[in-house]
């Protein structure tokens, strides 16, 4: 893929993610909601989310990502990373419980971590050869925030996730069969 199509990739991504995210904040509480449309079958889309091993890869900010059940347990994900804003980066670390529903949606709760609280959702929904990426979640943080800049910090932080997601979806797609998308892809 050429440097000029990525960049063109990266800004409509980036343009449309900015455009679907909200962040509200209620006393300790801060609530997630983001929208995204990606063009990609949701099979790819599924794929990518549910690369738990990888997933530091290309999420902006995931330092590592882990499954650390045991087979046959529920899915437990570890995970290390820092979110920031200007001259204020915060370490955050987390394992979470993982529900899958496959190829509609991916719960996740915090049991443990830096993270008072953290629960919300993953979900999927195919648009034809598109798909929907809806991303929900309630966190309350183990530590302070700035009451000013917290939201703005969240939200450039879901921002630059959500791009990334994006970017390895599309960069998924384009590597499956070139030339291809959609269902196309899977026959």
């Amino acid at each position: 893929m050429s440097l000029l199509a990525l960049c063109l990739l990266w800004f409509s991504a980036d343009a449309l993610a900015e455009r679907d995210v909200r962040i509200a904040r209620d006393a300790d509480t801060i609530r997630i909601d983001a929208r995204l449309r990606v063009d990609v079958h949701h099979h790819i889309a599924w794929q990518v989310l549910t690369d738990y091993d990888n997933l530091a890869r290309f999420v902006p900010g995931l330092l590592t990502s882990r499954i650390v059940s045991e087979p046959g347990a529920p899915l437990l994900l570890q995970q290390t990373g820092q979110s920031g804003f200007l001259w204020l980066t915060l370490p955050i670390e987390v394992v979470v419980q993982i529900v899958e529903i496959p190829l509609e949606a991916i719960r996740f709760s915090a049991v443990s971590g830096t993270l008072k609280s953290k629960s919300g959702e993953w979900r999927i929904e195919a648009q034809g050869d598109a798909t929907l990426l809806i991303y929900r979640a309630s966190i309350v943080p183990g530590f302070w925030i700035p009451p000013l800049i917290g939201t703005a910090m969240m939200g450039q932080d879901v921002r630059s996730k959500l791009v990334g997601v994006a970017n390895e979806m599309t960069r998924r797609a384009a590597a499956a069969q070139p030339g291809k998308s959609g269902p196309e892809v899977y026959r």
